[in-house]
């Protein structure tokens, strides 16, 4: 199957392809044979500039037979104009890419070399293996110092010191010892030799960077890098040792990873001075600020790897317009710039065009509110309650009430006892309440249907009371819910608003909770606040401010550091987001810089860093989980107990009003009756022709029972100009009917005074009050 695919590759990139043809030695065969299995590849493209099918095919079928043996796949490919897009697809880890330098136009632009150059094919996931018989090759100065190759780029150079008899020497001396499929072809083979190019004074050639050992060494192999794609100067050239069939001196190239000295070459850091999400607007100085952390994790990468710093400043992140991007991001996806320095955010869109480093802290877009303080009548000893258990109670707490009542007016009826008979409904429904707080009853019944009443109320209230204590007990030990998601928040009729930074970020959202929240803060006019302004809004209450965690942390340790524990933090998990530094897709520092960090994070330096880059909400004193017993919650125990006091002092007076009614009664008449006794009033009898003056006196019994001797009183003689006042007196009266008396045989009565002025008699007539 594997030699039906060869065939099918070499079909079609050989259709039309003339040539000379210049085959690789029978030693070439053998190196690859063994690098490749020394390297571990699987996969094999081998290019090489074809001529007639006969020539490719005469070692193309042993070597694909060998390889095949050791379970490695080849496909061989013209060096010119070659597909690399689909010769190098990588179906596997990493795959081998064998270049015979010989007989191939190198200065050509069309050159596997060239167009591998243009299209960043030299990576960390392509071995590029060059392999020339020439001994004054200078390849690796006159060509492949100018190529774009990396310091992630795997590029190994073969060469042979041997001549051409030197090295069919060699081969007669293995023969026995390669592939049983190669011997056939290294008997055929015919070494000559090749002619070389024409090579620049300056050059190197490129045994120059190798140590000659003796004759015996077929090939030395050396491994080379550039520290910088576009710096030719920076080219690192490393000698791996040598080669010769079954016998082998050579050290791996060193790993991408462990490239860690740029032998003071620059990183270009393209430094972000304007906000994530805006295009227009600078951030401010406090945002400014927030580059250092980030400046002091480039820091510690460039000092780990010996790099220096090339800090390019950029206003703007950029957006892709067209199927570009511009600005930072254009600089970064071009390698105009080779990492990009701000908070930026990783997401689909921007995956797709380039790469990003291990993510150095998480990134999150929080609601920060006030939280609502419930003043609502929860009412927890009603609560176990609904209408109609609380009807139910109600009943049989008034069913118990009339049975007691009953039992004690039939007991007080029929058994005449003293105990029982002030015992009325008033007294039962005492007992009752005493009976349904579980606080006992007074009342002892004698008859054997009392005990069963008291006895049946007893149990119930046991049974109720702690189904009702425990059903409390549930509300208070479980916890308390509050605000605990977006859609909580949108149901407590928060006024909500967003950030200025936030505007491009919610626009865009495709989660519907966060659309809300966009279309409530648009219609409300709280859009595109800024952040202080919507934290001190949150503040005060019945407000939600939409923000950056990093930006909402440092304004509570900062500007609002006296309202920091006023304000909750609502976490929404569907704005998570990583914060990384961009590359290029190709960049050849991503294996690096990614070590770098790794080594900072084992180190405990990347998580202080993050402290500063997101602060942690302030320490406050946590609030309670649970339902706590709030004086909302047991306003109708305060309700009642007032009631009680209020009746109870309102009854107390009336009760005491209704006692004093009779001395009431009687300090109004005696202020009346000393009204009138100072101004008495002359009422003239038509009958007889006399006066009568109402008064009020203090009267003895015996004057009342008509045996006073001033029921008889002498002539009184009047002075007429009394009698013409309005008011007059008449003293010899009063006197008369105050003497002999004493204060415990006084009684309150009206009187009417006759007096005769013809006869100057005076009559009293008393009426009892």
């Amino acid at each position: 199957m594997k030699f039906g695919l060869f065939i099918l590759f070499l079909c079609v990139y050989l259709n039309g392809v003339t040539g000379i043809c210049i085959a690789p030695t029978p030693l070439t065969l053998q190196m690859i044979l063994e690098y490749a299995k020394w390297r571990s590849l699987e996969q094999i493209v081998l290019f090489d500039n074809i001529g007639p099918i006969n020539c490719a095919m005469n070692y193309a079928k042993p070597l694909i037979r060998c390889l095949q043996d050791r379970g490695i796949s080849l496909s061989i490919q013209s060096a010119k104009n070659p597909k690399l897009s689909e010769a190098l697809f990588i179906r596997r880890d990493r795959i081998g890419s064998i270049v015979l330098l010989d007989g191939q136009n190198l200065t050509s632009p069309d050159n596997v070399l060239q167009l591998a150059s243009q299209k960043l094919l030299f990576d960390y996931y392509r071995s590029w293996f060059l392999i020339t018989v020439r001994n004054t090759d200078t390849v690796i100065d006159s060509l492949l110092r100018d190529l774009n190759i990396g310091i992630d780029s795997d590029v190994v150079i073969a060469t042979t010191s041997l001549a051409p008899h030197e090295a069919a020497a060699v081969t007669h001396s293995y023969l026995n010892r390669t592939c049983f499929n190669l011997r056939n072809y290294s008997r055929t083979f015919k070494f000559r030799n090749i002619k070389g190019r024409k090579q620049d004074e300056n050059s190197k050639k490129n045994l120059d960077y190798v140590i000659i050992k003796n004759n015996t060494v077929v090939f030395y192999l050396i491994h080379i890098y550039k520290i910088r794609n576009s710096d030719n100067t920076s080219l690192v050239v490393t000698p791996l040792g040598h080669w010769s069939p079954g016998l082998h001196s050579l050290k791996p190239p060193v790993s991408v990873k462990l490239r860690n000295d740029f032998n003071g070459y620059p990183i270009i850091v393209g430094v972000l001075n304007g906000s994530e999400n805006s295009q227009t607007e600078k951030i401010s100085e406090e945002e400014t600020n927030d580059i250092v952390p980030l400046l002091e994790i480039i820091t510690f990468v460039a000092n780990s790897i010996n790099a220096s710093i090339d800090l390019v400043s950029h206003e703007k992140l950029g957006t892709m317009t067209n199927k570009a991007w511009s600005d930072l991001f254009g600089d970064v996806v071009s390698g105009t710039v080779d990492i990009g320095l701000g908070y930026i955010t990783i997401n689909d869109e921007r995956q797709r065009e380039m790469s990003f480093t291990y993510p150095l802290i998480r990134s999150m877009r929080n609601i920060y509110f006030h939280p609502p303080e419930s003043g609502s009548m929860r009412d927890i000893f009603l609560r176990p309650f609904n209408n109609k258990l609380l009807m139910c109670v109600a009943m049989t707490y008034l069913m118990i009430v009339l049975a007691m009542g009953a039992i004690n007016y039939t007991v007080r009826a029929s058994a005449q006892l003293e105990d029982e008979k002030n015992a009325g409904l008033g007294e039962a429904a005492l007992w009752c309440i005493s009976i349904m707080c579980m606080q006992g009853s007074p009342w002892m019944p004698v008859s054997p249907s009392g005990k069963i009443v008291l006895m049946s109320s007893l149990i119930f209230a046991l049974v109720t009371y702690n189904a009702y204590a425990g059903f409390i007990t549930s509300i208070l030990s479980v916890q308390a819910s509050g605000i605990r998601t977006l859609s909580d928040l949108l149901e407590n009729n928060f006024l909500l608003g967003y950030s200025f930074s936030e505007d491009e970020y919610i626009r865009n959202a495709n989660d519907s909770n966060l659309r809300k929240l966009y279309i409530k803060a648009f219609n409300n006019r709280e859009s595109r606040l800024d952040t202080i302004l919507g934290l001190k809004k949150a503040v005060q209450g019945s407000y939600g401010f939409f923000v950056s965690a990093t930006m909402a942390r440092r304004a509570l340790r900062t500007t609002l550091l006296h309202d920091r524990c006023s304000i909750k933090e609502l976490v929404l998990p569907q704005t998570f987001t990583k914060v990384a530094l961009p590359m290029s897709q190709y960049s050849p520092y991503i294996k690096i810089i990614n070590l770098s960090i790794l080594r900072m994070k084992e180190r405990g330096v990347l998580e202080r860093i993050g402290e500063r880059m997101l602060p942690g909400m302030p320490q406050c004193e946590a609030p309670t989980t649970f339902h706590s017993a709030r004086f909302a919650d047991v306003y109708s125990a305060y309700v009642i107990l007032v009631a009680g006091v209020v009746t109870a002092f309102g009854l107390g007076i009336l009760e005491r009003l209704w006692i004093k009614r009779r001395y009431v009664k009687k300090h109004i008449m005696h202020r009346v009756n000393i009204r009138r006794r100072e101004n008495p009033i002359l009422l003239p009898d038509n009958t007889t022709g006399s006066t009568f003056v109402e008064t009020s006196t203090n009267v003895p019994e015996n004057l009342l029972l008509g045996t006073h001797e001033s029921l008889n009183p002498p002539n009184v003689p009047m002075d007429n100009s009394i009698l013409r006042s309005r008011s007059p007196r008449i003293p010899n009266v009063e006197k008369q009917l105050t003497e002999g008396t004493d204060s415990t045989s006084k009684r309150n009565f009206r009187s009417s005074i006759k007096y005769s002025s013809s006869t100057s008699e005076v009559t009293v007539f008393p009426f009892q009050d």
